[in-house]
């Protein structure tokens, strides 16, 4: 339960943004409901990437984990929906997953998409992200002035914060590469509280870069939120980080995820708000519910 008296938004967050909180109705895709974090993360994630490609006018995409969270769903994958993203100006995709069957979907996917339009390249990779990382940041596409974004969509905690690091380090000409970072705020505090083997605990330093997320057990959700918005900020260097609110079900008490959204672009703050905002505005028209804080 997230306390009244800390704000589940940070300073500065549009208004129109905490008056509403992202939810997406359950939808059936071959006879299976689709979980309504699912759907709003594919659908956010989206939509920003419409307005951001008009804003850069191009760019380069990076999904670290993007083989979709459920194979019989393929309308609320993440992937799927960006390289249907009208007009096409996004010319790079670099597509990794660590499981075969993932591997089977995205080599699917890139048939369909790979050279439509003939500028745009997709490419999959299979392994660990972590250690495969290097693949695009070794890159020629990956120029100084190319602005890049990357999805780091993990289940749990499979994305080692070296591996943010290394994405933060690798600056363009006036910007940093753009990272929507998704932290599983519902499961974290059961996870650290509940892992006692050794790979269990290796697996979590990992994650956080340090044996600090021992601290985490002590907070709240909304604690531990702020303290990686900090991290982006104090030892990533963004000059823009804002966390938004994904939840589980149509109840606002209980989180799923937090989008961790970290740009330099001075834009990118308010073109995610719309986003968000849109997203929240369609379901109220679509007759969904939309749940004030």
């Amino acid at each position: 339960v997230m306390p009244e008296s800390l704000p589940l938004f940070p300073e500065g967050l549009p208004a129109a943004v905490r008056q509403s909180i992202l939810v997406s109705p359950a939808t059936k895709w071959n006879g299976a409901q689709v979980p309504f974090s699912t759907q709003s993360k594919s659908e956010l994630v989206a939509d920003y990437i419409r307005r951001f490609q008009q804003v850069t006018r191009g760019g380069l995409y990076v999904d670290g984990f993007a083989a979709p969270q459920r194979r019989n769903a393929p309308e609320a994958w993440s992937a799927r929906r960006v390289l249907e993203v009208e007009p096409k100006r996004i010319r790079g995709f670099w597509l990794f997953d660590i499981d075969p069957g993932g591997i089977e979907m995205l080599r699917e996917l890139k048939s369909l998409h790979h050279r439509s339009p003939i500028s745009r390249k997709v490419r999959v990779f299979e392994g660990d992200f972590n250690k495969e990382v290097f693949h695009f940041l070794q890159a020629k596409e990956l120029r100084r002035d190319t602005a890049v974004f990357a999805l780091l969509d993990q289940r749990a905690t499979e994305c080692h914060w070296r591996t943010v690091e290394l994405l933060a380090r690798r600056r363009g000409r006036r910007t940093k590469i753009e990272i929507m970072y998704f932290c599983p705020t519902a499961w974290v505090h059961r996870m650290i509280k509940t892992r006692t083997k050794a790979s269990s605990i290796e697996a979590l330093d990992l994650w956080w870069g340090n044996s600090s997320w021992e601290a985490l057990a002590n907070l709240t959700q909304i604690e531990t939120v702020r303290v990686l918005v900090n991290r982006f900020k104090s030892e990533l260097g963004y000059k823009h980080v804002v966390p938004y609110p994904i939840p589980l079900r149509l109840n606002r008490r209980r989180i799923s995820y937090h989008l961790i959204h970290a740009s330099d672009h001075d834009e990118a703050p308010r073109l995610m708000a719309a986003a968000f905002n849109d997203r929240v505005n369609a379901q109220q028209h679509a007759g969904q519910i939309s749940l004030a804080l």
